[in-house]
């Protein structure tokens, strides 16, 4: 009997030590090491830094993923857990971003939705970011045969159509004038019959690699498009892409190589805080019905994040896209800075007075973090349309 009762209370004993131990989660970090985690290029190291450093502290669990076969895409779910801090400053721009904000326990997981996009890794596995230049037309050709899906042939028979067929030379034919340009722009000869070839596209394209080791494309490229005027040369890359994309098409590439995350949080548990001295927050009295600031900043709940990398010729930054969860605040708000930073194209500073706007009806704030300044553009919902004002435009600094 006493054996059975020291069994019974060891048992007992090692059942209660198991319930009491404290639980471990994997580091937040862990995931950037993984191969769905595309790096960010050089260029936005200030934010993969402060990203990193900012998560040191933070953990997850009940991860689910799975990711594309192009590996172009990725999909997490996971619930979010702050072990020591729920406060997270952007830099000293005196924006503010609060977990769980007025719970007891802000180390109760948040839980949210998170797709990867990538999508130039479904035309190219290889490519590097770091390696790509916005201003690099020749580059940027050679990825937009890949994106719209162009072969040689239709390459060379693009070339003959706008920049050699001449319907009033009779005596030389289009394809003529193409042999003679290769030959004395590119040193490059090439012997076919046009009576009797049946695949005259797919001959001269094979010609031109075996002699120069290169894609008929690039040295076309370099015969027809390429000047030494950058203005011109950028004109001409347009003019080849106009029918294959409907808008720009080299913005059009820009977006494709850009890098995007969007995050879901459906219970809206994370608070940005902006401060008063950006926005300052009007209520009216009940007594008086006269409007008087509340000297508190003004709070919005972000119910999806969209993160992209901007990297083109006018500008290289992370933009940050907080869509604003419905709200009940019956305050209003003045943008402090709206006059001197959205200038009216006909009305000077001193006719101007600051718009009045509600709180409720915030909808989105784009945040673009640059290396060393931060601009947000808030979009606000007024009358039936949508409102655009920059509210804040200063140097900022993330990595303190």
């Amino acid at each position: 009997m006493k054996r059975i009762f020291l069994i019974t209370l060891l048992l007992l004993s090692y059942s209660i030590s198991g319930q009491n131990a404290p639980r471990y989660y994997p580091s937040l970090k862990n995931l950037f090491q993984q191969d769905f985690d595309k790096q960010m290029p050089n260029h936005f190291k200030y934010y993969d830094t402060w990203i990193k450093n900012l998560t040191q502290a933070v953990f997850y669990k009940d991860l689910q993923q799975s990711a594309s076969p192009r590996g172009d895409a990725s999909f997490m779910s996971m619930g979010l857990i702050f072990k020591r801090l729920n406060s997270f400053k952007i830099g000293d721009s005196g924006l503010e971003i609060i977990i769980n904000k007025d719970q007891p326990d802000f180390s109760v997981p948040v839980n949210i939705q998170m797709e990867q996009k990538f999508r130039i890794l479904a035309y190219l596995r290889s490519f590097d970011p770091n390696q790509y230049n916005p201003a690099d037309f020749k580059q940027k050709f050679e990825l937009g045969l890949m994106i719209f899906n162009l072969s040689e042939e239709q390459v060379l028979a693009e070339f003959i159509n706008r920049y050699i067929s001449d319907w009033n030379n009779t005596k030389t034919t289009a394809i003529q004038r193409l042999i003679n340009d290769l030959k004395k722009e590119a040193k490059i000869k090439i012997t076919v019959d046009e009576k009797k070839d049946k695949g005259l596209l797919t001959e001269i394209a094979k010609q031109v690699y075996q002699q120069t080791n290169r894609y008929c494309s690039r040295t076309l490229y370099d015969i027809y498009l390429k000047t030494k005027d950058p203005k011109k040369e950028y004109q001409n890359f347009l003019g080849f892409f106009r029918k294959y994309s409907n808008n720009n098409a080299s913005d059009y590439i820009d977006e494709v190589v850009s890098y995007e995350t969007t995050i879901a949080i459906p219970k809206a548990d994370i608070s940005l805080i902006i401060p008063k001295t950006i926005l300052e927050e009007t209520a009216v009295d009940e007594k008086s019905t006269r409007t008087e600031k509340t000297g508190n900043p003004i709070e919005v709940k972000p119910n999806r994040i969209t993160l992209k990398t901007i990297n083109t010729v006018k500008e290289k930054c992370v933009q940050l896209t907080v869509t604003v969860a419905p709200n009940q605040n019956p305050n209003s708000f003045q943008a402090l800075n709206e006059i001197v930073l959205n200038k009216h194209s006909f009305l000077n500073h001193n006719q101007r007075t600051l718009t009045t706007f509600k709180v409720a009806n915030i909808k989105e704030l784009v945040i673009s973090l640059y290396e060393k300044e931060i601009k947000v553009e808030m979009i606000v919902k007024e009358d039936n349309y949508d409102r655009s004002i920059v509210i804040m435009k200063q140097s900022c600094l993330l990595n303190l």
